[in-house]
């Protein structure tokens, strides 16, 4: 037989108003009250019924989580963190997947007001691409997980892509390369900008100059691309900061195919750590991990001390690197064919570079 409020209660001592503040979190009930009501309901074994418990609170105890993508490579460790976040505190999610389609986007936000969700988090594709602002539809808390750094009428939680580059270049400098060069996407993304801001900081930091860079588009196809014109501005490249993981893979294909060993010739550091979600232990790739699933934990916790009229953590999240052959040595260089088809069915979608007008 279920254990009841009142089972508890009886237990403990106290009246079931009392335990259901306590329960409930609500009310000012004394701390040595509270604490053995709650050994009592563990120790029984109590579960609260949640729809009682909503209708008590005044809320759904349900969050909507809108993809802007859900299919794209980011979206699913983002989500798994959000979900961690809201299932440690017992609160239910309803994910909707957009698509990038404005029609179907204000369709899910009339369902989630038709289930009256106490909160929005949004997930996006990273700062270069931009999402629909919806407090118009919605006037609870909205947060954005993984999206541009400044959502209107919102607030971002997103990985530090500043500290990103810098960590690439001290991987970089500490496998002793004084001849380094950048491989990166359009200019004018604001992922590109921070990331190679950051690199270049790291690099005068150590006394060591950032030789050339070279912009093109987050794709493989561009990664291979860019090897002839990176051995023709640079010949003497011996390491290279890569705007991301497809961009490295493909570099990297094409160096070897030049005759360049890597790393013995030219050591290189991806971006993403895409490897990582198939728990490659042994990676080819050196890459930084900007850690989707803290973003998403951390966006979480933001809406639900939002929900309690707190003010959450929203700093950056903080990347990590994660060591591979590319840079190091280590491991077997075939591992790059793994990448490749890991590469192949778990990458971004390519964001295209438009040079200016006239140039």
């Amino acid at each position: 037989m279920a254990v009841r409020l009142a089972d508890v209660a009886r237990a403990a001592g106290v009246s079931v108003p009392t335990a259901s503040q306590v329960m409930n979190g609500t009310g000012r009930v004394a701390e040595e009250t509270r604490k053995r009501v709650l050994d009592v309901a563990k120790e029984l074994d109590y579960r609260p019924n949640a729809l009682a418990r909503s209708v008590a609170l005044g809320r759904s105890r349900t969050i909507g989580v809108l993809a802007e993508n859900a299919a794209g490579a980011f979206c699913m460790p983002v989500l798994i963190g959000v979900n961690r976040a809201l299932s440690s505190q017992d609160l239910a999610s309803l994910l909707f997947d957009a698509r990038h389609d404005p029609a179907t986007r204000r369709e899910h936000i009339r369902h989630m007001l038709d289930r009256q969700v106490d909160g929005i988090v949004v997930i996006g594709e990273g700062p270069d691409v931009a999402i629909a602002a919806l407090e118009e539809q919605f006037d609870g808390p909205i947060v954005h997980a993984f999206g541009p750094h400044d959502p209107p009428h919102a607030v971002g939680v997103y990985p530090d892509e500043f500290a990103g580059g810098a960590l690439a270049a001290r991987e970089l400098v500490a496998r002793g390369r004084t001849r380094i060069a950048h491989v990166t996407a359009g200019a004018d993304l604001p992922s590109v900008r921070e990331r190679e801001a950051g690199f270049r900081r790291a690099l005068e930091e150590a006394g060591v100059p950032c030789e050339l860079v070279l912009h093109g588009e987050f794709t493989r196809t561009w990664g291979q691309a860019s090897a002839d014109h990176l051995l023709a501005e640079l010949p003497d490249v011996d390491g290279v900061f890569a705007g991301n993981d497809g961009i490295a893979v493909g570099l990297a294909a094409a160096l070897e195919a030049r005759g360049r060993r890597v790393p013995a010739d030219v050591a290189i550091v991806g971006y993403d750590n895409v490897a990582g979600y198939g728990e490659d232990t042994k990676p080819y790739l050196t890459s930084v991990d900007p850690h989707l699933e803290v973003v998403g934990e951390r966006a979480g916790a933001y809406l639900l001390a939002a929900l309690e009229g707190d003010e959450g953590d929203r700093a950056p999240v903080a990347p990590a690197l994660a060591p591979g052959a590319s840079t190091r040595g280590e491991g077997d260089d075939r591992r790059l064919d793994l990448v490749e088809a890991l590469l192949r069915s778990a990458t971004a979608p390519p964001v295209t570079y438009l040079p200016p007008a006239g140039a």
